[in-house]
């Protein structure tokens, strides 16, 4: 569904494009290389005007000072945008399951835990393809990526499902604990999957940009997933309340300054976890950009 989601709105992205580049183009020559110039950069100037808008937003809807917005930042967590859209909008293919030449690696496979990439709202295991390609490189032997469905139901109820993924990579990987990587709102089902019974499963959790003191632009939008990531839910309030300060494995926040959606930024980080704060990236440039994949990796002990 996540991925249908993202084919629809490319492909609103580029009749917008398209309706903004043919006036211009009538007026210049008519030329279909004009038009086709015109076309892509609409297209690509489309992608700033997005992450500017929800940046504001976000801003506008969380009171207080904020770090003012940075014209780099913008325009790379746009890029960042638009290639997990083209990425998250094809059917992106799982890591080979148990038994599969890559599971056989053996002597050449590094002996590490299994990783469990966790997704955000809206979005599906395609936007991993960057860690995931880093640490098949680096030789680890287990590395999978979890696809959060229905993208709109609550976060316990994908709790739910994560573990039962975890239950059965448990298993297959011969009783051996994992460790989740997760982005956004990921990071939070993967603590209410730590409540559900996951501690016997689950190794440690690493998060990146996940708003685990919510985040106030959630507040104004009618989904039950956004709902509990307001500060205020009675939701999030439970799950502070029974892990913050007491949690039952390691747990390590990454974030940023400069999110774009998780405003006030400390509202990524939980008492008690391990921080680690990345400057100068946005949201989604938090779960792809190579500064945050290497510090993903060396939380991972990759290289080590």
């Amino acid at each position: 569904m996540a991925a249908a989601f993202w084919r629809i709105m490319l492909l609103i992205e580029a009749l917008l494009a398209m309706a903004l580049a043919a006036p211009l183009t009538r007026l210049l020559s008519g030329n279909l290389s004009v038009l086709v110039a015109l076309w892509l950069g609409a297209f690509v100037l489309l992608q700033p005007l997005w992450v500017l808008s929800a940046a504001v937003l976000t801003r506008w809807a969380a009171p207080g000072p904020h770090r003012p917005m940075r014209a780099r930042t913008v325009l790379a967590e746009a890029g960042a945008l638009l290639v997990s859209a083209l990425r998250m909008s094809v059917l992106w293919r799982r890591t080979e399951p148990p038994g599969s030449a890559a599971s056989r690696r053996g002597s050449s496979a590094r002996p590490a835990p299994p990783v469990l990439l966790v997704h955000g709202i809206l979005c599906n295991g395609g936007i991993w393809d960057p860690l995931h390609h880093r640490l098949s490189a680096a030789g680890w032997n287990r590395v999978e990526r979890i696809d959060l469905q229905p993208p709109w139901a609550d976060i316990e109820t994908l709790a739910v499902r994560l573990v039962q993924t975890l239950q059965a990579m448990h298993r297959s990987s011969g009783g051996q604990r994992i460790v989740v990587v997760a982005h956004s709102m990921g990071g939070l089902v993967a603590r209410a999957a730590l409540r559900a019974g996951g501690q016997s499963l689950i190794a440690r959790i690493i998060t990146l940009g996940t708003p685990h003191h919510g985040t106030a632009i959630a507040c104004h939008l009618p989904f039950a997933p956004t709902r509990q990531m307001c500060p205020d839910s009675p939701w999030l309030r439970d799950l502070n309340a029974e892990q913050e300060g007491r949690l039952p494995v390691p747990v390590t926040c990454l974030y940023s300054q400069d999110d774009t959606l998780v405003v006030p930024p400390g509202h990524a980080v939980l008492q008690g976890a391990r921080r680690v704060r990345l400057e100068r990236l946005g949201h989604l440039q938090l779960a792809s950009s190579p500064r945050a994949l290497a510090q993903v990796l060396e939380e991972l002990g990759v290289g080590s």
